[in-house]
């Protein structure tokens, strides 16, 4: 079942998902250096949390 963006909570604040092309293009909008793929890379290798992804963008 599709996610709700109308239902939203503290969950959907500190998770990324990589499938979903608004939340890939707001953290590059954070990372304008960074391709939407390295994005998507990112959230790959540093899991869904959001502060773990900008953690994993600033290192590289």
């Amino acid at each position: 079942m599709a996610d709700d963006k109308k239902n939203v909570g503290k969950q959907d604040d500190i998770r990324v998902d990589s499938q979903d092309p608004s939340e890939v293009e707001y953290l590059h909008q954070q990372f304008p250096a960074k391709t939407h793929q390295q994005i998507r890379d990112a959230i790959k290798q540093a899991g869904p949390m959001r502060q773990d992804i900008i953690n994993y963008l600033k290192g590289h």
